[in-house]
Protein backbone atom coordinates (compact mmCIF):
# COMPACT_ATOMS: atom_id res chain seq x y z
CA UNK A 1 0.00 0.00 0.00
CA UNK A 2 2.66 2.74 0.54
CA UNK A 3 4.89 1.70 -2.46
CA UNK A 4 8.26 3.72 -2.83
CA UNK A 5 7.33 7.23 -5.20
CA UNK A 6 5.70 6.51 -8.73
CA UNK A 7 8.23 6.82 -11.51
CA UNK A 8 7.44 8.01 -14.99
CA UNK A 9 7.44 5.39 -17.45
CA UNK A 10 8.87 7.48 -20.74
CA UNK A 11 9.44 10.73 -20.85
CA UNK A 12 6.71 13.90 -20.36
CA UNK A 13 6.04 17.19 -19.81
CA UNK A 14 5.37 17.74 -16.12
CA UNK A 15 2.27 20.05 -14.89
CA UNK A 16 2.76 21.47 -11.41
CA UNK A 17 -0.72 22.38 -9.83
CA UNK A 18 -0.47 24.73 -6.96
CA UNK A 19 -3.20 25.79 -4.84
CA UNK A 20 -5.82 28.13 -6.70
CA UNK A 21 -6.88 31.33 -4.18
CA UNK A 22 -10.99 31.47 -3.77
CA UNK A 23 -13.70 28.81 -5.28
CA UNK A 24 -12.56 28.74 -9.15
CA UNK A 25 -14.26 25.38 -9.38
CA UNK A 26 -17.76 26.14 -7.61
CA UNK A 27 -20.12 24.25 -9.38
CA UNK A 28 -18.25 21.74 -10.72
CA UNK A 29 -18.53 18.08 -9.39
CA UNK A 30 -16.27 15.34 -8.39
CA UNK A 31 -15.81 11.27 -7.71
CA UNK A 32 -13.10 9.83 -5.97
CA UNK A 33 -13.57 6.36 -7.22
CA UNK A 34 -11.71 3.33 -5.67
CA UNK A 35 -12.42 -0.08 -4.42
CA UNK A 36 -11.22 0.44 -1.25
CA UNK A 37 -12.20 2.85 1.72
CA UNK A 38 -8.10 3.81 2.04
CA UNK A 39 -7.02 4.21 -1.36
CA UNK A 40 -8.24 7.58 -2.26
CA UNK A 41 -6.89 9.48 1.49
CA UNK A 42 -3.48 7.74 0.84
CA UNK A 43 -2.73 8.20 -2.61
CA UNK A 44 -4.92 11.84 -3.37
CA UNK A 45 -5.91 12.56 -0.09
CA UNK A 46 -4.52 16.22 -0.53
CA UNK A 47 -5.63 16.84 -3.81
CA UNK A 48 -9.02 15.71 -3.09
CA UNK A 49 -9.04 18.24 0.14
CA UNK A 50 -7.34 20.85 -2.55
CA UNK A 51 -10.42 20.36 -5.19
CA UNK A 52 -12.99 20.48 -2.56
CA UNK A 53 -11.58 23.60 -1.04
CA UNK A 54 -11.60 25.11 -4.33
CA UNK A 55 -15.00 24.51 -4.79
CA UNK A 56 -15.77 21.41 -5.41
CA UNK A 57 -18.73 19.34 -4.27
CA UNK A 58 -17.52 15.61 -3.98
CA UNK A 59 -19.13 12.13 -3.80
CA UNK A 60 -17.12 8.40 -3.05
CA UNK A 61 -18.09 5.72 -4.73
CA UNK A 62 -16.66 2.44 -3.18
CA UNK A 63 -16.98 -0.37 -5.55
CA UNK A 64 -15.78 -3.43 -3.26
CA UNK A 65 -17.04 -4.10 0.35
CA UNK A 66 -13.68 -4.28 2.05
CA UNK A 67 -14.22 -6.99 3.94
CA UNK A 68 -10.55 -8.64 3.82
CA UNK A 69 -8.96 -5.38 5.41
CA UNK A 70 -8.84 -5.83 9.36
CA UNK A 71 -6.73 -7.36 11.47
CA UNK A 72 -8.60 -9.51 13.91
CA UNK A 73 -12.01 -9.09 12.62
CA UNK A 74 -14.25 -11.94 10.98
CA UNK A 75 -15.47 -10.93 7.58
CA UNK A 76 -18.83 -9.68 8.74
CA UNK A 77 -17.30 -7.72 11.44
CA UNK A 78 -14.71 -5.97 8.86
CA UNK A 79 -17.58 -5.42 6.61
CA UNK A 80 -19.32 -3.16 9.19
CA UNK A 81 -16.19 -1.33 10.24
CA UNK A 82 -15.55 -0.50 7.40
CA UNK A 83 -18.46 0.87 6.47
CA UNK A 84 -18.72 2.87 9.36
CA UNK A 85 -15.22 4.15 8.99
CA UNK A 86 -16.32 5.09 5.08
CA UNK A 87 -19.17 7.23 6.55
CA UNK A 88 -16.89 8.94 9.14
CA UNK A 89 -13.87 9.29 6.20
CA UNK A 90 -17.28 11.33 4.27
CA UNK A 91 -17.53 13.92 7.16
CA UNK A 92 -14.18 14.39 7.46
CA UNK A 93 -12.90 15.21 4.09
CA UNK A 94 -16.51 17.36 3.56
CA UNK A 95 -17.91 14.87 0.50
CA UNK A 96 -21.67 15.41 -0.29
CA UNK A 97 -22.02 11.51 0.56
CA UNK A 98 -20.72 8.05 -0.71
CA UNK A 99 -22.04 4.99 -2.49
CA UNK A 100 -21.10 1.77 -2.12
CA UNK A 101 -21.13 -0.89 -4.75
CA UNK A 102 -20.26 -3.52 -2.40
CA UNK A 103 -18.62 -6.22 -4.47
CA UNK A 104 -16.58 -8.50 -2.92
CA UNK A 105 -12.89 -7.61 -1.53
CA UNK A 106 -10.21 -9.19 -3.81
CA UNK A 107 -12.78 -10.95 -5.62
CA UNK A 108 -13.62 -7.98 -8.48
CA UNK A 109 -12.03 -10.03 -11.14
CA UNK A 110 -15.66 -12.28 -11.04
CA UNK A 111 -17.24 -9.36 -11.81
CA UNK A 112 -18.93 -8.60 -15.09
CA UNK A 113 -16.84 -5.22 -16.89
CA UNK A 114 -20.18 -4.35 -18.07
CA UNK A 115 -22.17 -4.36 -15.24
CA UNK A 116 -19.77 -2.70 -12.84
CA UNK A 117 -19.29 -0.15 -16.12
CA UNK A 118 -23.30 0.41 -16.18
CA UNK A 119 -23.53 1.34 -12.75
CA UNK A 120 -20.65 3.71 -12.89
CA UNK A 121 -22.22 5.25 -16.24
CA UNK A 122 -25.86 5.77 -14.11
CA UNK A 123 -23.96 7.56 -11.46
CA UNK A 124 -21.84 10.08 -13.74
CA UNK A 125 -25.14 11.10 -15.65
CA UNK A 126 -26.96 11.13 -12.07
CA UNK A 127 -24.57 12.90 -10.14
CA UNK A 128 -23.29 14.72 -13.55
CA UNK A 129 -19.11 14.62 -12.59
CA UNK A 130 -16.83 16.45 -14.14
CA UNK A 131 -13.98 15.04 -12.44
CA UNK A 132 -12.22 11.17 -11.27
CA UNK A 133 -9.94 10.62 -9.08
CA UNK A 134 -8.84 6.75 -9.21
CA UNK A 135 -6.44 4.34 -10.02
CA UNK A 136 -4.43 4.87 -13.18
CA UNK A 137 -5.81 1.80 -15.75
CA UNK A 138 -2.48 1.73 -17.31
CA UNK A 139 -0.44 1.71 -13.89
CA UNK A 140 2.52 -0.79 -14.08
CA UNK A 141 2.64 -4.31 -11.94
CA UNK A 142 -0.62 -3.81 -10.02
CA UNK A 143 -1.14 -7.05 -8.28
CA UNK A 144 -4.63 -6.06 -6.78
CA UNK A 145 -7.01 -7.06 -8.88
CA UNK A 146 -9.58 -4.66 -7.59
CA UNK A 147 -7.77 -1.80 -8.24
CA UNK A 148 -7.28 -2.71 -12.02
CA UNK A 149 -10.66 -4.09 -12.76
CA UNK A 150 -11.87 -0.77 -11.33
CA UNK A 151 -9.23 1.83 -13.03
CA UNK A 152 -10.53 -0.15 -16.65
CA UNK A 153 -14.37 0.05 -15.71
CA UNK A 154 -13.79 3.89 -14.42
CA UNK A 155 -11.70 4.87 -17.98
CA UNK A 156 -14.65 3.49 -20.24
CA UNK A 157 -17.30 5.00 -18.17
CA UNK A 158 -16.13 7.92 -18.68
CA UNK A 159 -16.48 8.92 -22.22
CA UNK A 160 -19.69 5.80 -22.50
CA UNK A 161 -21.33 8.28 -19.98
CA UNK A 162 -21.65 11.18 -22.61
CA UNK A 163 -23.29 8.49 -25.75
CA UNK A 164 -26.63 8.74 -26.72
CA UNK A 165 -26.99 5.00 -27.75
CA UNK A 166 -24.87 3.66 -24.27
CA UNK A 167 -27.97 2.84 -21.52
CA UNK A 168 -30.48 4.88 -23.15
CA UNK A 169 -32.73 3.66 -20.37
CA UNK A 170 -31.24 5.92 -18.29
CA UNK A 171 -33.12 8.86 -20.63
CA UNK A 172 -36.42 7.45 -19.82
CA UNK A 173 -35.80 8.34 -16.08
CA UNK A 174 -34.83 11.98 -17.48
CA UNK A 175 -30.99 11.41 -17.19
CA UNK A 176 -29.17 12.98 -19.59
CA UNK A 177 -25.67 11.98 -21.44
CA UNK A 178 -22.81 13.49 -19.23
CA UNK A 179 -19.11 12.56 -20.03
CA UNK A 180 -16.59 13.23 -17.23
CA UNK A 181 -13.67 15.73 -18.67
CA UNK A 182 -11.21 15.13 -16.31
CA UNK A 183 -9.25 12.22 -14.98
CA UNK A 184 -6.51 12.40 -12.02
CA UNK A 185 -4.87 8.28 -11.98
CA UNK A 186 -2.80 8.04 -9.40
CA UNK A 187 -0.66 4.44 -9.50
CA UNK A 188 1.18 2.28 -6.70
CA UNK A 189 3.47 1.61 -9.25
CA UNK A 190 5.04 3.27 -12.28
CA UNK A 191 3.35 5.23 -14.57
CA UNK A 192 3.07 8.12 -16.72
CA UNK A 193 3.34 11.09 -14.57
CA UNK A 194 2.20 14.60 -16.31
CA UNK A 195 0.82 16.08 -13.64
CA UNK A 196 2.00 16.99 -9.90
CA UNK A 197 -0.44 18.31 -7.40
CA UNK A 198 1.49 20.86 -4.75
CA UNK A 199 -0.27 19.40 -1.40
CA UNK A 200 1.68 21.10 1.30
CA UNK A 201 -1.28 23.41 2.70
CA UNK A 202 -3.73 20.58 2.42
CA UNK A 203 -1.33 17.52 4.20
CA UNK A 204 -3.18 18.10 7.56
CA UNK A 205 -6.57 17.29 5.97
CA UNK A 206 -5.24 14.38 3.95
CA UNK A 207 -3.70 13.34 7.63
CA UNK A 208 -7.62 13.08 9.11
CA UNK A 209 -8.84 11.41 5.88
CA UNK A 210 -6.32 8.79 6.34
CA UNK A 211 -7.11 8.67 10.65
CA UNK A 212 -10.87 8.38 9.45
CA UNK A 213 -9.85 4.79 8.19
CA UNK A 214 -9.12 3.39 11.53
CA UNK A 215 -9.59 -0.43 10.91
CA UNK A 216 -7.39 0.22 7.79
CA UNK A 217 -4.83 1.44 9.40
CA UNK A 218 -4.70 -0.59 12.79
CA UNK A 219 -4.53 -3.39 10.47
CA UNK A 220 -1.52 -1.99 8.76
CA UNK A 221 0.13 -1.36 12.03
CA UNK A 222 -0.53 -4.38 13.50
CA UNK A 223 0.82 -6.68 10.74
CA UNK A 224 3.99 -4.47 10.76
CA UNK A 225 4.19 -5.11 14.49
CA UNK A 226 3.59 -8.78 13.94
CA UNK A 227 6.23 -8.86 11.01
CA UNK A 228 8.73 -7.53 13.00
CA UNK A 229 8.14 -9.56 16.14
CA UNK A 230 9.03 -12.35 14.22
CA UNK A 231 12.34 -10.73 13.70
CA UNK A 232 12.76 -10.69 17.36
CA UNK A 233 12.06 -6.76 16.59
CA UNK A 234 9.23 -4.28 18.08
CA UNK A 235 8.97 -0.65 17.57
CA UNK A 236 8.06 0.40 21.40
CA UNK A 237 5.58 3.14 21.25
CA UNK A 238 4.42 2.95 17.63
CA UNK A 239 0.98 5.08 16.93
CA UNK A 240 -0.86 5.00 14.24
CA UNK A 241 0.02 9.09 13.70
CA UNK A 242 3.55 7.44 13.53
CA UNK A 243 2.70 4.87 11.19
CA UNK A 244 0.95 7.84 8.45
CA UNK A 245 4.05 10.33 8.99
CA UNK A 246 6.66 7.87 8.67
CA UNK A 247 5.14 4.97 6.11
CA UNK A 248 2.61 6.83 4.33
CA UNK A 249 3.97 10.30 3.79
CA UNK A 250 7.34 9.30 3.04
CA UNK A 251 5.80 8.96 -1.01
CA UNK A 252 4.76 12.64 -1.10
CA UNK A 253 7.28 13.83 0.24
CA UNK A 254 9.77 12.29 -2.14
CA UNK A 255 7.25 13.32 -4.39
CA UNK A 256 7.47 16.63 -3.38
CA UNK A 257 11.45 16.86 -3.14
CA UNK A 258 11.63 15.73 -6.96
CA UNK A 259 9.66 19.25 -8.10
CA UNK A 260 11.07 21.82 -5.32
CA UNK A 261 7.69 21.22 -2.91
CA UNK A 262 7.23 20.14 0.27
CA UNK A 263 4.71 17.70 -0.28
CA UNK A 264 3.26 16.18 -3.65
CA UNK A 265 1.01 13.82 -4.92
CA UNK A 266 1.75 12.67 -8.50
CA UNK A 267 -1.10 11.39 -11.41
CA UNK A 268 -1.57 11.01 -14.93
CA UNK A 269 -4.05 13.66 -15.52
CA UNK A 270 -6.22 13.58 -19.12
CA UNK A 271 -8.16 16.93 -19.19
CA UNK A 272 -10.53 18.38 -21.91
CA UNK A 273 -10.00 18.26 -25.49
CA UNK A 274 -9.35 21.75 -26.34
CA UNK A 275 -8.59 20.88 -30.21
CA UNK A 276 -11.47 22.93 -31.59
CA UNK A 277 -11.48 25.76 -29.39
CA UNK A 278 -9.91 28.26 -31.41
CA UNK A 279 -11.82 26.71 -34.50
CA UNK A 280 -15.23 27.83 -32.66
CA UNK A 281 -14.02 30.21 -31.60
CA UNK A 282 -13.65 31.80 -35.09
CA UNK A 283 -16.64 30.20 -36.87
CA UNK A 284 -19.55 29.86 -34.10
CA UNK A 285 -22.39 32.23 -34.14
CA UNK A 286 -25.36 31.86 -31.92
CA UNK A 287 -28.17 29.78 -32.69
CA UNK A 288 -30.73 32.63 -32.99
CA UNK A 289 -28.01 34.48 -35.57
Amino acid sequence: MFAAASQAVGQTEVTIERPLTGQPHRGKVLALITPHLDDGPIFAGGTLAKLLGEGYTGYFIRTSNDEKDSYDLTLGQTVLANEQDTAHFVEVAGLKRSFDLSYRNHRMDDVGRTELRARLIFLFRLLKIDTVLSYDPWGHYEENPDHYVTAQAVEAACWMAGGKLDLPEHFAAGLKPHSVSEKYYFARGPQLVNRVVDTTRTVPAKINAIRSCKTMIEHMTRDLEGTLADHKLRLPGLTADEFIQTALLARDRAAGAKHGLEYAEEFHYIGPDHSLDEYIKRNAIPLNG
